[in-house]
């Protein structure tokens, strides 16, 4: 659930800073090395425990102090979540008082993120791609994570057999990975259906707009990791030989893929780099939807740098989506480029300068 107030003191370039965060959208704004992407970092890091700039979370704490803490607040839950992290000491995380693993955080304060290492859903690898969907999955439905980590630890064994050359034993585990891959397809299926739903709805809400002449030949396609018509136990069978011969198994649902199309070509042909950028935040968005009218979730969404490759036509259909979003919006960008193209339909909206915070 979205969190209403953050407290941070000795992160990044911040030694004590209060925000109280709008249910809706939050835009920070200044030059470069204000702090803006450290604001962000610090509301990511309630969902994950970790920081999407720096795998070190040491070199979160300001360089004069020892540790950094870190205190957010769901006003309508009630909850309280603390972050501490010293230099020696690993990172510590209480919910409402309770000492909580970083791995809970994400359902207790769901959010996806989008910056610009990563912002491009369509040029990124099928691993990062399944990722995202997984990680909406996993806060939606309970049985996922069982089902996720038992068909990885069964594909882990069948692929030390076919390392070791024991394929006397591969048909065992064949059957296995079946078994537990068919349950992960199928949880996926599902969620990608409907967040797909929702993504149409929002290309019909933006098509007046005329910004794109492709919108009605737009594809996603969700492929499953091996053939459609053939059984998952079929295709495991049929490629023993070449997958003894790779010494890894070479189908099935870790290989699966959500596939942008145009016209029946491939999206990253035909999308400049901004355009690329957009689809991703619609698919995010679409995703977010799908959580709060399926499963009463209430995500964060939050971009960094949201002028970047965002050319003024496609930030204006940006603009435009947001009035059509439940969830919380979280953004940044260097300069005010917002106040301008505020109207009654923003109901939620909070700007900040990141210069005056702190």
């Amino acid at each position: 659930m979205p969190l209403t107030k953050i407290s941070i003191k000795n992160f990044r370039c911040f030694t004590d800073v209060e925000i109280d965060l709008s249910p809706g959208i939050n835009f920070f704004y200044g030059p470069n090395g204000s702090g803006k992407t450290s604001i962000l970092e610090s509301i990511f890091i309630f969902s994950s425990g970790k920081s999407f700039k720096s795998s070190n979370l040491s070199s979160l704490i300001n360089h004069s102090n020892e540790k950094f803490f870190a205190k957010g607040f769901d006003g309508i839950r009630g909850y309280i979540v603390e972050i501490k992290k010293n230099r020696t000491s690993p990172i510590s995380v209480l919910l409402n008082n309770k000492k909580i693993t970083t791995s809970s955080l994400i359902k207790e304060f769901p959010c996806t993120l989008i910056h610009n290492d990563t912002f491009s859903f369509t040029d990124a690898s099928p691993d990062f791609r399944r990722k995202l969907l997984d990680r909406s999955i996993f806060i939606a439905e309970s049985e996922f994570s069982k089902t996720w980590f038992s068909y990885y630890r069964t594909l882990k064994q069948r692929n030390a057999t076919l390392k070791n050359n024991r394929i006397s034993n591969i048909y065992a585990w064949n059957l296995k990975l079946s078994e537990e891959g068919n349950k992960l397809t199928n949880l996926r299926k599902i969620f990608f259906e409907q967040s797909l739903d929702e993504f149409y709805s929002l290309l019909n809400i933006l098509k007046p707009s005329n910004v794109f002449d492709f919108f009605d030949v737009i594809n996603i396609d969700f492929y499953q990791g091996w053939d459609d018509a053939k059984s998952l136990t079929k295709t495991l069978e049929e490629n023993i030989s070449k997958d003894t011969f790779r010494k890894t198994t070479t189908l099935g649902p870790h290989k699966s893929d959500i596939k942008f199309l145009i016209n029946k070509i491939d999206a990253r042909q035909i999308l400049s780099r901004g355009e690329q950028k957009f689809f991703s935040i619609l698919w995010s968005c679409a995703q977010h939807k799908a959580l709060k009218k399926y499963y009463k979730i209430d995500a964060t969404l939050i971009i960094d740098d949201i002028k970047s490759e965002l050319d003024d036509r496609v930030f204006n259909l940006f603009v435009n989506l947001l009035p059509h979003l439940e969830n919380q919006v979280i953004f940044s960008c260097i300069e005010d480029c917002f106040s301008s193209k505020i109207s009654s339909d923003f109901k939620r909206f909070k700007k900040f300068h990141v210069e005056q915070l702190g």
